[in-house]
């Protein structure tokens, strides 16, 4: 199971047990694949989903309601590793008639108020549009949320400015074919609308791939400085043995103030050693700019005798 149908699994099977939370949630549906068909002369709401967990929640949500179906069907789309959804039919005015008592018309393009001045309302009411086209890429992988929606742009409009407006959730849209998707691609907002939506587990699992992909970050980080680092100073350390190597087969190291060849010996002969090791076996020790700057000395030294040539 995908980690987007495990969500919607788990969504699935929260308790039906708030009546304002449940119009929420079947408005959601409603709103999110909700389309009208007419047939002899009859108006009929139709709701398609491509998700038979998603589609037996809105059974569920119907009979709490009190809403009669007219029919539902369910299909099998071979094409995406035998998927099964399928619709449910209502009566169109049943529908509107049964929302408009509680003043939500499913034509409007503007949430209802109710939904958008409650939290646990607009999470029941985000519930259903995302089992009803929502989906989530694995966390592993990266962090994209999104929303299929068959609306209007205006509906799309007044949902990402409520989502920014009300609970600081940056999401975008694109239009797709006579379709929106709503979008979330920051992992922080993620984790904002599937707690808003009561996906526990959900939210537990990306928050620990967030972390796994922090330290990693970190780590990866951490490396790149560490190779810089090393890099930079191998070709010092380079520069300071060519150095020593030009004065011992010019001068003789013997040549050198006391220091300096004590110095000179110890870089042939660690190589690998950085400066505050290499002044750690000086005699006195010396520190890591005392070292440094003898190292310069003995490379203006080499510098000069190459300029003699």
């Amino acid at each position: 199971m995908s980690f987007a149908d495990k969500i919607k699994d788990e969504l699935c099977h929260l308790a039906i047990d708030n009546d304002m939370e449940t119009r929420a949630e079947f408005l959601g549906y409603v709103k999110s694949r909700g389309s009208l068909r007419i047939s002899n002369a009859k108006k009929y709401l139709v709701i398609s989903l491509n998700s038979i967990t998603s589609l037996k929640r809105l059974y569920t949500l119907s009979k709490k309601l009190g809403i009669t179906s007219v029919e539902t069907s369910i299909t099998e789309e071979t094409r995406l590793k035998h998927r099964r959804g399928g619709e449910i039919l209502y009566s169109f005015n049943k529908i509107y008639g049964f929302l408009e008592k509680f003043g939500i018309s499913i034509l409007s393009d503007d949430l209802p108020d109710f939904v958008k001045k409650d939290p646990a309302y607009f999470g029941a009411f985000m519930r259903g549009l995302y089992l009803a086209g929502g989906s989530v890429v694995d966390p592993s992988r990266g962090y994209h949320l999104e929303i299929s929606l068959d609306t209007t742009k205006n509906f799309i409009l007044n949902l990402t400015n409520h989502l920014a407006n009300f609970l600081n959730i940056k999401a975008g849209y694109i239009e797709v074919g006579n379709k929106y998707k709503v979008y979330i691609k920051s992992s922080r907002d993620i984790v904002e609308l599937l707690s808003l939506v009561e996906a526990s587990r959900a939210v537990s699992v990306l928050l620990k791939a967030v972390e796994v992909r922090q330290i990693r970050g970190n780590v990866s980080r951490t490396l790149n400085f560490i190779t810089a680092n090393a890099n930079k100073s191998g070709q010092a350390m380079a520069r300071h043995v060519r150095a020593i190597r030009i004065i011992e087969r010019k001068l003789g190291l013997d040549s050198l103030p006391a220091d300096l060849e004590k110095l000179a010996k110890l870089r042939l002969e660690y190589e690998e050693l950085n400066l505050r090791e290499l002044g750690e076996l000086m005699d006195p020790p010396m520190s890591k700019s005392a070292v440094f700057n003898r190292l310069k000395k003995l490379q203006k030294i080499a510098e000069k005798l190459e300029g003699e040539k």
